[in-house]
């Protein structure tokens, strides 16, 4: 599982955040439970991230990649805890992605195959709920047509470990 998460994480970290250029060797800094905290670039490029696969996924879709829940650091850009759920399909344009946690529903802007938090604030919500919380569940609309189980996906992701694991990107990255 390490290498399909490092695999999809790094790539989507790279390409979702549109600001690190190509990584150099990826430093693994844990697996906690479920999750998986590296750190990757170096200097003004430097990031970290956690990452973890669905537990349980619900719908079909034809040609589906990996899904991936990811919490991300950028120290040199002071953006810190910056939410990302890879869907592996294209999702629907317009509609937003679900992130539920408990009793609180995030709607993530979607673009692409993921969606993000939309702010500071925002991201900073979505992660006080997941240190509490014992699952996440993202439910997306895929673009073309509905999925032969119905018309949405839902991916419930665990969270055991997630709080360990961000501990591992703050001190690694510098969050305090």
């Amino acid at each position: 599982m390490r290498a399909i998460i490092l695999a999809c994480a790094v790539g989507a970290a790279l390409a979702a955040f549109a600001a690190a250029p190509a990584a150099t060797a990826d430093k693994f800094l844990g697996r906690f439970e479920k999750w998986e905290a590296h750190r990757g670039g170096d200097g003004n490029d430097a990031y970290c991230f956690i990452a973890a696969l669905p537990a349980r996924s619900e719908g079909r879709i034809a040609k589906r990649g990996e899904a991936t829940l990811m919490i991300a650091h950028f120290p040199k850009r002071k953006a810190f805890g910056q939410v990302q759920v890879k869907a592996g399909f294209a999702l629907k344009k317009g509609v937003k992605l679900e992130l539920a946690v408990g009793a609180k529903t995030f709607k993530l802007s979607a673009d692409g195959d993921a969606a993000y938090g939309e702010s500071a604030k925002e991201n900073g919500e979505i992660l006080a709920a997941l240190k509490g919380g014992k699952t996440a569940t993202a439910t997306g609309l895929p673009a073309t047509g509905p999925p032969a189980a119905g018309p949405k996906v839902v991916d419930t992701y665990p969270l055991e470990g997630f709080a360990k694991a961000l501990a591992a990107i703050d001190k690694e990255c510098g969050r305090k």
